[in-house]
């Protein structure tokens, strides 16, 4: 089977808020999930519940603490397992917003798996005292 995408995927591990408005602009939920990866069109988003509102903002953390934004357009949306639901999203923007986007994601996954990766091997074993209390 070829792959139609028209983007490569990069896969990431971000946390990801998102808010839901309807046709009307008016709120409609919001919640958080996991971006699995990420691409020039779009995002795959893992939530513990159905997305429903076609019209998304997603919101993420930079390094720095800032949060940076992005307007997306649901796909689609399907469960997975008992308990997770996949919701493919398109993003909606200019390429200057969507690339900002991007790289700030992909920066911050970096990030965060390069130091929980030194963080693990570089830890000194704790003393037995400590691990039997």
């Amino acid at each position: 089977m070829a792959d139609r995408r028209k983007h490569q995927r990069v896969k990431t591990q971000n946390l990801i808020s998102h808010f839901s408005v309807g046709e009307t602009d008016k709120f409609v939920s919001e919640g958080f999930g996991k971006a699995l990866n990420i691409s020039r069109g779009g995002m795959l988003l893992e939530t513990p519940y159905p997305i429903e509102s076609d019209q998304l903002s997603l919101l993420a953390v930079d390094l720095e603490d800032n949060v940076f934004e992005i307007n997306g357009r649901l796909i689609y949306s399907k469960k997975s397992s008992a308990r997770m639901y996949l919701s493919g999203i398109a993003f909606v923007g200019s390429d200057e917003k969507v690339a900002t986007f991007l790289t700030k994601l992909v920066k911050e996954y970096n990030y965060q798996r390069n130091n929980i990766f030194i963080r693990w091997y570089n830890q000194k074993p704790l003393p037995i005292s400590q691990i039997a209390t």
